[in-house]
């Protein structure tokens, strides 16, 4: 019974909205027929797209991210990251140790024997080496793109929320509890590293044996040039970020709360804000190569960007580039 309420509420969310785009600032917003939270969004190409989210929802698009077409994985729980290995195989992963892989495109997701009841809200994947990590302090690896796993017990019991590796031996895993390791043996072993912040980490982005970004809560954005040694803080818009990440051209963007996305400036010293679409969060960007850029959030939030392009650029608004956080 339970599921029957839980499947009806899902096809619910699914026609409550209708298709259509509308532009929100430099973001034109591409409205889905759901509601769900969408957590991650990847491109294989400048034409197909994937998107995740809560109720197992995945959607997929093959003209470039303005139109999405939507179905629900068996379980339907909660998916946060999504991958492709290449044009036709990917993964997802996300609650309750639900890991689904498609071999045709995204037409059909097929369950991984994962066999963990848990919740692994971080994802990182280095050609068919793909890293897990969440609850109990457990990371999951599998070098052979979700066929089979390892379970690697890390020596914490804290929640592993963000993890990121720069190939496939060295890289970094984090907790909102402001605890941060890094491995050089592809994930087999852990050292913790001192990070002087009191401020939670929130998502990760290792850029190569030497350097990795992070970013948390309250506009937190530091990183590391010496494998983590020492960490520089910069400036930044006060938002409490959810993902960083960087375009081809090397900058770097930082998506969160209240719908803001951050563009670093100044070869990234200084993070101000590029602009609020209008949702209450933005979960997730990711950069096509054909220039352009999709970004997905709260309440089925899609938005577009045409190009990256710095003379596109705009000024960032007087009253939002003091970088003091708006009121609620």
């Amino acid at each position: 019974m339970k599921r029957l309420v839980s499947t009806a509420i899902a096809l619910l969310l699914l026609l409550s909205l209708p298709a259509t785009a509308q532009t929100v600032g430099t973001w034109e917003r591409i409205s889905v027929r759901t509601l769900f939270p969408l957590w991650d969004v990847t491109f294989v190409d400048s034409l197909h797209g994937y998107i995740v989210g809560d109720f197992g929802a995945i959607l997929k698009s093959t003209d470039g991210g303005f139109t999405w077409k939507q179905k629900l994985t068996a379980d339907q729980y909660a998916l946060r990251n999504v991958h492709f290995f290449n044009d036709s195989t990917g993964i997802a992963a996300g609650f309750r140790g639900s890991v689904v892989r498609t071999t045709d495109r995204g037409e059909s997701w097929h369950a991984l024997p994962v066999q963990l009841d848990l919740n692994f809200p971080g994802m990182s994947v280095v050609g068919s080496t793909v890293w897990l990590c969440g609850e109990e302090g457990i990371v999951l690896k599998s070098t052979d793109m979700g066929d089979t796993w390892k379970t690697i017990k890390t020596g914490t019991d804290f929640m592993l929320g963000s993890i990121s590796f720069a190939d496939e031996r060295h890289g970094w895993m984090a907790t909102m509890q402001r605890k941060l390791w890094r491995s050089v043996d592809g994930g087999e072993s852990w050292q913790e590293q001192k990070l002087d912040t009191f401020l939670p980490v929130t998502t990760l982005a290792a850029r190569s044996a030497q350097e990795c970004w992070l970013a948390g809560f309250q506009g937190l954005i530091m990183h590391t040039t010496d494998a983590g040694k020492t960490w520089q803080q910069h400036t930044s818009y006060q938002s409490d970020y959810s993902m960083i990440q960087f375009d081809s051209t090397g900058t770097g963007w930082a998506v969160g709360r209240r719908g803001a996305i951050v563009r670093g400036r100044d070869a990234n010293l200084v993070w101000k804000l590029h602009d609020v679409p209008d949702t209450k969060s933005v979960n997730a960007i990711t950069f096509l190569p054909n220039g352009a850029a999709v970004a997905v959030g709260d309440q089925g939030a899609i938005f577009r960007l045409r190009s990256i392009g710095a003379g596109e650029l705009p000024p960032s608004p007087d009253a939002k580039d003091n970088n003091e956080e708006e009121a609620p």
